[in-house]
């Protein structure tokens, strides 16, 4: 059986909690908190975008010199997808 002081501190420690949220309760503008939050994934979102492409233009300049081939991303984009076109039509 828990003594009065164990008591004490625990009802002093629910109330600490209460106290803390309804101090964020009334000094936060729940719209302001998801302005910013919106505003994080967006600038997160663009610079994952920059970051992704910053990578592949150093990787398409490092692959020739590792290992001697143009990098497989240089070939145009519908090129593939013509020759496949091409067999079709000859088959």
């Amino acid at each position: 059986m828990p003594n009065r002081r164990d008591l004490v501190a625990e009802q002093l420690r629910a109330l600490a909690d209460d106290l803390e949220e309804l101090w964020k309760a009334a000094t936060r503008d729940p719209a302001v908190e998801q302005r910013k939050q919106r505003g994080w994934v967006l600038l997160t979102g663009a610079l994952g975008a920059v970051a992704t492409m910053a990578s592949r233009k150093a990787l398409a300049k490092l692959w020739p010199i590792l290992t001697g081939e143009a990098p497989p991303a240089t070939q145009a984009p519908g090129s593939a997808r013509e020759r496949d076109r091409e067999r079709e039509r000859v088959s």
